[in-house]
């Protein structure tokens, strides 16, 4: 675990930094055996090798109780992230699933360098899968149709370069009917039956719809909450689908081989998603998912 740093320089930071999350932080010196099993617990997701992340910690027995209210820090251990100068989120660090808790917010991050596993890995032409792409979208708009080619299209070229994937395609974000609610609901792929529901806070899809950002994870029995639709997945990347500002949904990815995706591949991947994206006609999949079945009904 980080020294302390002053809540005046951690204040300064937060109100400077423009692109990164600033992750702050609370405990005492007393406090040192929690925060040493905390900083173990999240140590896969807060290890030095997030660059994306501005992390700090700041000493609560410096601050008086009225400075701690004022915070929104109600008790010690405690987490918060800052963002663009505004507090996303307050978390009790004590908690016992903390890890669940903070990776919506921040994601997954397998950091800036490649695992020489990944090195070893043979390159997708996305050139070539760039061309497929446009000329498969370049007359077409339809989601569904879309969704499908671009789902086939990605499977092929993985397997044309020998890299194994088990499941390709897309969840997407939709309204439920009745209710406030959004869920990520499963669209076309390419692999085995899938979990045709999943919520914006579980799993990695959940996390790259909650955080926008892609995940990548080299070995998903390390991701907390991990959903296995499928056990032979042991790698995963996610991608989002946004459109005007707007999440359209996920590219969700797995490799049934640990680090089975490259930097390359995630460079690769958003500019497929992006390309498609902006092709695609996204109003007509708008419509609510019912909350129950439909009674059957003749053919």
């Amino acid at each position: 675990m980080s020294t302390y740093v002053p809540w005046t320089s951690v204040e300064e930071t937060i109100q400077k930094e423009a692109t990164k999350v600033v992750y702050v932080y609370f405990d005492t010196p007393s406090d040192a055996d929690k925060t040493e099993k905390i900083a173990s617990k999240l140590g896969e997701i807060l290890g030095p090798h997030r660059t994306d992340l501005i992390q700090t910690r700041v000493d609560a027995s410096q601050l008086d109780t009225n400075q701690l209210a004022n915070l929104g820090v109600t008790q010690v251990p405690f987490i918060q992230l800052y963002y663009q100068g505004k507090l996303k989120v307050g978390l009790d660090a004590s908690h016992a699933f903390i890890d669940r808790l903070l990776l919506p917010q921040i994601g997954w991050y397998a950091g800036d360098k490649s695992h020489e596993k990944e090195d070893a890995l043979t390159p997708v032409d996305y050139v070539k899968l760039t061309e497929e792409i446009e000329r498969r979208t370049l007359a077409e708009s339809d989601f569904l149709a879309n969704c499908s080619n671009v789902s086939a299209a990605i499977w092929d070229a993985f397997k044309q370069a020998d890299r194994p994937v088990n499941w390709a395609g897309f969840y997407l974000n939709r309204p439920i009917e009745g209710t406030e609610k959004r869920l990520l609901i499963l669209g076309p792929f390419q692999g085995k039956p899938a979990c045709t529901r999943i919520e914006f806070h579980r799993g990695v899809c959940g996390a790259c719809a909650s955080t926008r950002r892609i995940q990548r994870v080299p070995v998903v029995k390390n991701f907390p909450g991990h959903i296995a639709c499928d056990d032979a997945s042991q790698s995963e990347i996610v991608l989002p689908i946004i459109v005007n500002g707007e999440l359209i949904g996920l590219l969700d990815m797995d490799c049934p081989n640990e680090y089975g995706f490259t930097i390359a591949d995630a460079a690769g991947l958003q500019g497929i998603v992006d390309l498609f994206a902006a092709r695609t006609h996204w109003e007509s999949f708008s419509l609510s998912v019912r909350t129950a079945p439909i009674e059957e009904h003749d053919h």
